[in-house]
């Protein structure tokens, strides 16, 4: 069984995985949220509660997962990181594509004007955060817990009985992001700002027609399957939706080369790249995964997150799936009375996961 926490993360990722491995729990924790879901001045976010809980009972951080360096995944990592914080004392092991690491392996020069202090303190929250990535990079090496190669499609490893296959960045999407590291890059414009939850599910599937996000830090995310026994989570970060079919379609040709005759991947959860964006979920990644099970993660607080459009492509392609929030009070903003009546009637399972998921 894999235990699933997605936390409240705000308008970001934050997402606990754990298992038991020869009688000894192991997490792993990926992405942080913004700098406030670990904590603020006033308060303790979830993501400090979560790890004191690991902390008391004696838990580890096996591995961190840094999905890309947007400020809704990093943040709060980068203050767990800080001097006598929690993440220094917990972590054993991390997967970060920085900017020292691309430069690095494709023989450009790196910057040093980007390295910052770690505690720097007037940092603006809410911006994508390249050069807050690169402070990250100091106390990884600092702590000896970096593991200092390019992590992109096609990388898989055993970890404490499971498996992790990469399925997301290439090394071409990688490559973009070179360019973007010495500068702070604009706000996406990928994410269709405005909400599209008053149009019904048949009006906004009407004519439609999948275009992809073009953003080059979301380019730039990892995204994997995660695989314990006989389950698995298929887990997206903010990836592009091609870069996803071509490394699901590459699984799906292996084992047909294996002698199945299966034509989709089976997937027992997925959580939906970019906060459930229409830009980032086609209707050709539906039809490659035989899944029932999807999660929605943000406070749909900011872009008009998730688009309605999203949910409409999964409700219309996949036979009675399950919508998982994070933040349930989403649903009956995005969905009218009278449509949850419909799709409950029809066999859609729309619910929260504010506790936890057992997969």
């Amino acid at each position: 069984m894999i235990s699933v926490r997605v936390l409240k993360a705000k308008n970001g990722d934050c997402i606990l995985l754990s298992w038991v491995h020869d009688g000894t729990k192991r997490n792993i924790l990926v992405d942080g949220g913004k700098s406030s879901v670990y904590k603020t001045v006033a308060q303790k976010g979830e993501l400090y509660k979560a790890l004191k809980k690991l902390r008391d009972n004696g838990e580890r951080v096996d591995r961190l997962i840094l999905t890309h360096v947007d400020d809704d995944h990093i943040g709060g990592l980068i203050k767990g990181f800080e001097t006598g914080e929690l993440l220094t004392d917990l972590c054993d092991s991390i997967w970060f594509n920085s900017g020292r690491l691309i430069k690095r392996d494709f023989n450009a020069e790196s910057i040093p004007s980007n390295e910052l202090d770690l505690e720097r303190k007037n940092r603006k929250d809410g911006e994508t955060s390249v050069k807050q990535g690169v402070t990250l990079e100091e106390r990884i090496t600092e702590l000896g817990i970096w593991d200092e190669e390019l992590i992109v499609s096609g990388h898989s490893i055993e970890f404490y009985g499971a498996k992790i296959t990469v399925l997301s960045p290439t090394l071409e999407k990688l490559s973009k992001l070179l360019h973007k590291w010495e500068k702070e890059a604009p706000r996406s414009v990928t994410s269709a700002s405005a909400k599209d939850y008053k149009a019904g599910i048949d009006e906004l599937t009407k004519d439609d027609v999948f275009e992809g996000d073009t953003s080059i830090h979301n380019g730039s995310s990892i995204a994997f399957i995660f695989e314990y026994m006989s389950k698995n989570i298929l887990l997206l970060g903010d990836a592009h939706d091609d870069v996803i079919c071509d490394s699901l379609s590459e699984m799906v040709s292996s084992k047909g080369n294996e002698g199945s005759d299966e034509k989709m991947l089976k997937i027992d959860c997925v959580k939906l790249s970019h906060h459930g964006s229409k830009y980032n979920t086609s209707y050709d990644f539906l039809r490659l995964i035989e899944c029932k099970n999807f999660i929605i993660s943000t406070d749909g607080s900011l872009h008009g997150l998730p688009n309605k459009l999203t949910l409409a492509r999964i409700i219309n392609t996949i036979d009675k799936p399950s919508l998982i929030f994070n933040y349930p009070q989403l649903i009956k903003k995005i969905f009218t009375k009278e449509e949850l009546e419909t799709l409950a009637g029809s066999g859609v399972v729309i619910k929260s996961c504010e506790d936890h998921l057992n997969v």
